[in-house]
């Protein structure tokens, strides 16, 4: 028979090793979602700049800029949560690019109102290339982590 303080010993042992092992599925997907983040990112800051340079791009289209944008940042704060003191290189990769696209989307919101066609392509093509080398420089911390 257990008694009082050792039964409690063995439910918060129980609960630790519970909470680690959540932890530990967190970071076996890490990898696959933080690298679908970056896909999903650029490939809609590319179509945002083809649909501001094709005149395309209302208020209304907004959203699936930003969407997006909130999804990854919600999936950033659980890595950082779930990650204590030690941060890895890719979830600093993965605030960057985050950064990043939110530059770009605030860029894209003041083109659109004044610019289209290839000036509104050349005004977006650096935030652009930046959100991409962005996406890159994660897809390059998660290889050095052996997280793809």
């Amino acid at each position: 028979m257990v008694g009082g303080g050792r039964g409690r010993v063995k439910a918060a042992l129980a609960l630790a090793l519970l909470a680690s092992a959540a932890g530990g599925c967190f970071w076996r997907s890490y990898g696959r979602i933080a690298e679908t983040h970056a896909e999903v990112l650029t490939a809609i800051a590319r179509k945002g700049v083809d649909l501001v340079a094709n005149d395309r791009f209302t208020a209304e289209s907004m959203p699936e800029l930003t969407y997006p944008l909130e999804r990854a940042q919600a999936f950033a704060s659980a890595a950082a949560e779930h990650s204590g003191t030690e941060r890895p290189a890719s979830l600093a990769a993965l605030e960057e690019l985050l950064a990043r696209y939110r530059a770009f989307v605030d860029v894209l919101d003041r083109v659109r109102r004044a610019r289209t066609g290839d000036e509104a392509r050349t005004a977006l093509a650096a935030p652009l290339a930046a959100v991409e080398a962005a996406a890159e420089d994660l897809r390059a911390a998660l290889r050095a982590e052996h997280r793809l």
